[in-house]
């Protein structure tokens, strides 16, 4: 019986692949434990922190970004039902250099638009609005967001009669091709981002 050899700082290791057992050392990101014994659930560089015993797999391929609660992400409505809104999500607000890794889709629950009382989605958000929100849950699909804040909200909006790019005057929105004016839950940044 060969003796398995536990991983060392540097290591290139692949998922599976044994890097010693719990006695040694604490599973951080990148490892899982079975039966006491640590293993790799990604390919990457074998880290260890002497400090905290802990081992890591740091990837050494630059994955695409999974949205985390707390991540401003930018977005698309795509429907507005009574309760909810959903959304594509675009990017991840600092992480624009790649595609998010998951399921595009996420949503807004109406207790999540603002604060406050809020009488229907429909007067928060329009089809092909384009919001800045915050991430508050992303263990189950879709994704669960939040636009509460006074920074969070529509950031570009076009006119539901005419799909001119509407303008911001003081908490409406106006169309300065048919003067047709509108609400939405808007942020501080309404046509202030780059989208």
């Amino acid at each position: 019986m060969d003796e398995k050899r536990s991983a060392r700082n540097g290591d290139l290791v692949l998922p599976g692949d044994y890097l010693g057992v719990i006695e040694e050392y604490f599973p951080g990101e990148g490892v899982k434990e079975e039966n006491g014994e640590l293993y790799a659930i990604r390919a990457g560089k074998v880290r260890i922190d002497p400090d905290k015993m802990e081992i890591s797999v740091e990837p050494v391929t630059d994955t695409p970004p999974l949205p985390q609660p707390g991540d401003i992400v930018i977005a698309k409505i795509l429907e507005v039902k009574p309760q909810a809104a959903i959304v594509q999500l675009i990017k991840i607000e600092g992480r624009n250099d790649r595609e998010i890794a998951t399921s595009k889709l996420a949503g807004i629950h109406i207790s999540q638009v603002r604060e406050g009382y809020v009488e229907g989605m429909s007067s928060e958000f329009k089809i092909g609005d384009i919001i800045r929100a915050r991430v508050i849950a992303n263990e189950k699909s879709p994704i669960q967001l939040s636009t509460k804040g006074h920074d969070l909200g529509v950031i570009y909006a076009l006119c539901s009669r005419c799909r001119a790019p509407l303008v911001r005057r003081g908490d409406k929105l106006v169309c300065p091709r048919c003067g047709h004016v509108e609400t939405r839950k808007l942020s501080s940044l309404y046509r202030k981002l780059k989208v």
